[in-house]
């Protein structure tokens, strides 16, 4: 039992390896100083021959004495440490040689085991006159034969020697070991041993050990522990009997239980995600009514009370969906796709949802990319999408000022396999120790407060938490503080669909050419959007500059004359100076000699805002977030291909021959594209070639299309779902098979796509695509192409389409000249009742805005003029006054740089006033307005809903400001509001917006009950 365990074959077995070692330490040792010992006397015996024969070398070296030097060095072979000799001349050339010599410098020189040892002799002749001249060398070799030869006896002596040495040594090791100590100890470990074999009632042996050390006071203790052992196992063999009986029972008992709790928490959630679905049926219901109601034409109340039951319809379809969800994980009915997507179709649809959020609250909602990411991947963009909306929204409920960052950071990629790490960090409320403890449980939110102000079900982080373990990720919380914000982090496991195409080679191959030599300037008050927008630039290797408000941009311009910036990434809302502000200051600077191309970069997309950066003349748009393919289409859309490459002769845009020739007109397009910003853009400029146009969002819809309407070709994106490009490419062609439908063998299918490479061009003409057209999309490129492909049938050839019918507007508005008012009207919300109003409390109002300004501007000072002409470009603006719009905004910009304005700019601005008020009294007269008669007076509660109804308005559309207004006044009559209804109404009629907000604000705030 105990033969393979002893004590005695442990210790030898430790013992043995370090034994071997020093045995085989100590023979090598007296190995090598054999070795050394043998080297040396050579070297010495080499030296010593070399100097005898020295003189009489130099001597036949000296005389040219062939025959001497062959005599002297056969004599030299004949010493046996001689293995070869060379005798060179001083200018290193062999004059005779015989033996072995070395065949290169590495055999010889080393320190052990070298081929050949070496004794070099100069040869120096000494003339009559007792000058000393060196005529050559002598080279003698010794081989290793040579070296064996003296030290073989010597080395079998050594090795004989240490191999009886070691063998005795270890023996007596052994025998002592093995008899002094193993034998004892195992006779103790066998008795023990034998104590498991007894029965429980045996009585108990007792173990004997001989000697009085330390194994002998461990045998007595183990004599002792065996009997008090024996006492307690007799009480315990009692006891045991009836556990054993008690702990089955228990366990039949718990193992019921435990069935009956999974049965019920199984049916729970298959109720809960019948329920679910039952219910989201009539839901669909009410939005979809909801939504075509409020495209009819409604009173302002009513459409109030709309919009809030369609938000509340929103807010409980959610709940119903996150019911949904949790049911179905806990139900294990929630199965992870693997399916071909890529990152930025999730975050455009990301974005969509969030945007409106973040704009709506007033904070930035960004987007930090890598771009080692592979653009496509294998995984469930619906459940990742799902996880990101809800930590993204969670962030913007819980942030009142600042920003949103979403970030993605690739951990590690390989050709197949993608660890994707994720965060979103908010400048939120923040969370406690004790709240983050518990926040991804069930039913459990950041606000836990008994006046929680933000809602919620607390199942979207629940949700998140099972979606991300089940994408082989986990969820946790980074950091949060009260306060100051929280940032949320987790992490899931993709495949790559195609490892050879990273993004990183796609944009870089791209846009490397094109972009060489650019200088960017990136202005924007907020710190981190600034660094994201740069950390992009600079992977294009673009020059990125930053600055932090708008005087700053305007002196880095005006500074960068000897290497001036090629275009201005421009954030719209900063404190002190907007971006449009910015942007008419810019151009307005007579110190820029060389203007920058301007993109106006913010994250309101709203129509004003649009309004306001195309006013300002800027040549580009950009929606935060912005992803690194958005941004170079717009940088190569902006700047112009023929600039980009750098080419001086060519003129900066872009030229349209084709696109205005109008050769293409009466062609019939298929448009087939998922994006409906590209699919607009497409459409608008075909259109505009009186190319007809029609349009499908995938490529499943544009087969079925091509087969009921003949096209003269087909433009098609490459990425869509359903159908992608490619794959409609080759079913369309597999259509010519068919007889009767030939046609489509021939039909142009020209792909349109972003980032293409050269693989990319040649998949699409592998899928049977006649062509390929790379976004951004130039338009005389798209115009050649189609030029080359579409054959136009002689009947409609120079056909153009009829253009849109405008909207109808009375003739005396078409009429007016200094006033844009189909502008006007359609910032009114399409009112044409409401901007007659307009116009008529402009005239009232804004008759003498010039000599105000003119008198603010040297009595108030020219603060006050600034803050006086910042509400007549508002208010000149909205009423579609382009002309006046341009002169008013030039004075602003001298007045934002401290300059007091010029006389001749003043009459100038006085002129086209003048024109604008010649105009609206050319309007037909205004009915006088009835006098407000009193209603049924407003109860608190209704009060409160018009007044932020009117908020909406003021924000929003002001155009329906004016019959909130008007239902205000008739509900406060006689009341002691009515003082207050009036003066906000009479802000509102001198478009006073901000002051008309802030005494909205005091009304809000004093009517809002007080906590008791």
């Amino acid at each position: 039992m105990f033969s393979t365990q002893t004590l005695s074959r442990r210790l030898l077995y430790t013992m043995f390896p370090w034994y071997l070692l020093i045995a085989l330490g100590m023979t090598g040792m007296q190995l090598a100083i054999q070795y050394a010992s043998a080297s040396r006397d050579i070297d010495k015996d080499l030296a010593s021959l070399g100097s005898t024969i020295a003189p009489s070398v130099t001597n036949a070296v000296w005389e040219l004495d062939p025959p001497q030097l062959a005599s002297i060095v056969r004599g030299v072979r004949q010493n046996a440490i001689v293995s070869g000799v060379q005798i060179e001349s001083a200018s290193g050339g062999v004059l005779v040689s015989d033996g072995a010599l070395p065949g290169s410098p590495g055999d010889v020189g080393g320190i052990l085991f070298s081929a050949f040892k070496q004794t070099v002799v100069p040869l120096v002749y000494q003339s009559p006159r007792g000058d000393d001249r060196l005529v050559g060398q002598l080279k003698m070799y010794s081989s290793h034969e040579v070296m064996w030869d003296r030290t073989k006896y010597g080395v079998l002596v050594i090795l004989l020697n240490s191999v009886i040495v070691t063998t005795a040594l270890w023996m007596l090791f052994l025998w002592t070991i093995r008899f002094r100590l193993s034998d004892t100890v195992t006779r103790v470990a066998r008795a023990v041993a034998s104590w498991r074999f007894q029965p429980s009632d045996a009585p108990v042996e007792t173990i004997t050990y001989p000697y009085r050390d330390e194994l002998g006071e461990l045998v007595r203790a183990f004599n002792e522990s065996r009997n008090q052992l024996f006492d307690s196992l007799q009480k315990l063999n009692g006891l045991n009997q009836n556990l054993e009986k008690i702990v089955a029972a228990r366990t039949q008992e718990l193992q019921q239980s435990k069935e009956e709790a999974e049965t019920a928490t199984h049916a729970k959630s298959e109720f809960l995600a019948n329920m679910s679905h039952e219910i989201r049926t009539p839901m669909n219901a009410i939005l979809g009514m909801l939504y075509l109601t409020l495209k009819t034409e409604l009173t302002a109340s009513q459409h109030n009370y709309l919009t809030k039951a369609q938000g509340a319809a929103h807010s409980l379809l959610g709940i119903i969906n996150d019911i949904l969800d949790i049911s179905k994980i806990e139900a294990g009915k929630v199965e992870i796709e693997s399916t071909e997507f890529g990152l930025d179709t999730v975050l455009e649809q990301l974005t969509d949802a969030i945007g409106y959020q973040s704009e709506h609250k007033g904070i930035e909602f960004l987007i930090r990319y890598d771009v080692a990411i592979p653009p496509l991947l294998l995984g469930d963009p619906l459940r990742l999408g799902q996880v990101l909306l809800n930590l993204c929204s969670n962030s913007v409920k819980f942030t009142e000022q600042g920003q949103v960052e979403l970030g993605f950071r690739c951990v590690t990629v390989t050709e197949t396999d993608l660890t994707l790490q994720v965060y979103v960090r908010d400048s939120g409320i923040g969370m406690a120790p004790e709240v983050q403890a518990a926040l991804f449980e069930k039913f459990t939110q950041a606000d836990q407060s008994t006046t929680r102000r933000y809602g919620g079900t607390g199942l979207g982080l629940a949700i998140s938490k099972s979606l991300v373990e089940l994408m082989g990720g986990r969820i946790w919380v980074e950091d949060s503080q009260p306060g100051k914000g929280t940032t949320i982090c987790f992490t899931v496991q993709l495949k790559v669909a195609h490892p050879n195409q990273v993004r990183r080679l796609e944009l870089a191959e791209q846009a490397g050419p094109l972009l060489k030599g650019i200088r960017v300037l990136v202005v924007d008050d907020n710190q981190v959007s600034r660094e994201i927008l740069a950390e992009m630039l600079r992977f294009f290797h673009i020059d990125a500059q930053m600055a932090n408000d708008g005087p700053s941009a305007i002196a880095a311009i005006a500074q960068s004359s000897d290497k001036p910036y090629d275009l201005v990434l421009m954030d719209w809302r900063m404190p002190g100076m907007n971006g449009d502000e910015v942007t008419r200051t810019l151009h307005a600077d007579v110190r820029i000699a060389q203007q920058p191309k301007v993109v106006m970069v913010t994250a309101y997309g709203r129509e004003d805002v649009v309004q306001l950066a195309e006013d300002a003349g800027v040549d580009g748009f950009l929606v935060k977030p912005v992803s690194p393919s958005t941004m170079l289409d717009t940088i190569l859309s902006v700047l112009g291909r023929g600039r980009i490459l750098g080419s001086k002769d060519k003129p900066r845009a872009l030229t349209h021959d084709l696109t205005t020739s109008g050769q293409l007109a009466g062609a019939r397009l298929l448009l087939v594209e998922d994006n409906d910003i590209n699919r607009e853009f497409a459409t608008e400029l075909l259109r505009s070639e009186g190319i007809e146009v029609e349009e499908a969002v995938n490529g499943q819809e544009a087969v079925d299309k091509v087969q009921r309407r003949d096209f003269d070709a087909v433009l098609m994106d490459i990425q869509m779902p359903v159908l992608d490009g490619l794959d409609a490419a080759r079913q369309i062609r597999e259509l010519a098979q068919t007889p009767g439908k030939e046609r489509f063998a021939s039909l142009p299918i020209i792909a349109m796509t972003a980032l293409a490479m050269a693989q990319d061009a040649q998949r699409s003409r592998d899928a049977g695509m006649n062509d390929h057209v790379t976004k951004p999309v130039a338009p005389d490129r798209l115009m050649a192409v189609l030029a080359r492909w579409v054959q136009l049938p002689a009947h409609r050839r120079g056909a153009r389409l009829p253009t849109p019918a405008t909207a109808d507007l009375p003739p005396e508005l078409l009429a007016l000249a200094s006033l844009d008012a189909r502008e006007g009207v359609r910032r009114i919300g399409g009112k044409v009742d409401a901007y007659r109003r307009q116009l008529q409390r402009f005239r009232e109002h804004y008759a003498h805005a010039v000599d105000e300004l003119e008198r603010q501007a040297s009595v108030s000072g020219l603060r006050a003029a600034q803050d006086y002409c910042h509400v007549l470009k508002g208010v000149v603006g909205n009423i579609g006054a382009v002309a006046l719009f341009d002169k008013v905004a030039e004075i602003d910009a001298m007045l934002k740089q401290g300059q007091h304005p010029q006389a001749e700019a003043m009459g100038s601005l006085r002129m086209r006033l003048q024109d604008v008020m010649r105009d609206i009294d050319h309007l037909a007269v205004m009915s006088k307005p009835t006098p407000t008669r009193a209603a049924a007076p407003l109860t608190p509660n209704q009060l409160r809903q018009r007044l932020e109804a009117l908020r909406d308005a003021l924000d929003y559309d002001l155009g329906s400001a004016e019959p909130l207004l008007a239902e205000l006044r008739a509900g406060v009559v006689d009341t002691v509001l009515a003082s207050d209804i009036a003066a906000l109404a009479a802000r509102i009629d001198v478009f006073d917006i901000d002051a008309a907000q802030n005494l909205l604000s005091q009304l809000q705030e004093r009517l809002t009950p007080q906590p008791e």
